[in-house]
């Protein structure tokens, strides 16, 4: 079994590259390979992530804006860019909307600059007839017609928040089991997953760390 530690933090000093602990005379040393978030800042690994077909650049390229950005315009930009690259990439429509839904997790504005991006976000889909906006947000913003726009918009962002949420813990462990264990391992859980709670998500991702087969993390 193989470990590497992938860093997320912004102290682009911490770079640890090993765990030591010792009792009396006993000593136990674990040495891993590291990968550090912050280093694809830069033009050119920046350009990498860009480049990448892998549907978890989208993810890393989120983590960083949303750690490395303190502009909340900034913010916005660089987050209906991500949303408008994963349209581009022609991903199929549930791949689409577990990312929108892990993004939007992840790189959380300010309420009047959310309102924004989700009116231009619409805008975007519907002049490319895209419409991948989930049900829950649509009926929030269908509700906010009736009770005013700002008012359903923030109804509509907290359910969909909340079950954005959930759905972005199911997309991550997803990724994490195609990738220790193969398309066929997830093709196997994919229904569970999407069925669970918080609860099962949580406790299903602690085990997957360890897992030697998929077996053991559902049982």
């Amino acid at each position: 079994m193989a470990s590497l530690a992938v860093l997320a933090d912004t102290d682009r000093g911490f770079r640890p590259q090993g765990y030591s602990a010792a009792l009396w005379d006993c000593r136990v040393q674990f040495d891993f390979p590291m990968v550090k978030l912050l280093d694809y800042t830069t033009p050119e690994r920046w350009a990498e992530l860009e480049a990448s077909d892998n549907v978890f650049a989208l993810v890393v390229m989120a983590q960083i804006r949303a750690k490395v950005t303190d502009d909340a315009e900034t913010m916005k930009r660089w987050k209906f860019c991500l949303m408008r690259l994963m349209y581009e990439r022609g991903y199929e429509r549930s791949l689409i909307v577990d990312l929108f839904r892990l993004i939007d997790w992840m790189i959380r504005l300010p309420e009047a600059l959310e309102a924004e991006f989700r009116q231009e976000l619409y805008a975007y889909e519907e002049q490319y007839q895209m419409p991948y906006v989930t049900t829950v947000e649509r009926a929030g913003i269908e509700k906010g017609k009736a009770l005013g726009l700002q008012q359903g918009m923030q109804q509509g962002m907290q359910r969909g928040m909340q079950r954005g949420m959930q759905q972005g813990e199911a997309a991550i462990l997803m990724m994490q089991l195609e990738e220790k264990f193969g398309s066929d391992s997830l093709e196997a859980h994919r229904e569970r997953i999407v069925a669970a709670d918080h609860e099962e998500l949580l406790q299903w991702s602690k085990r997957i760390l360890t897992a030697e087969t998929p077996e053991t993390i559902f049982h």
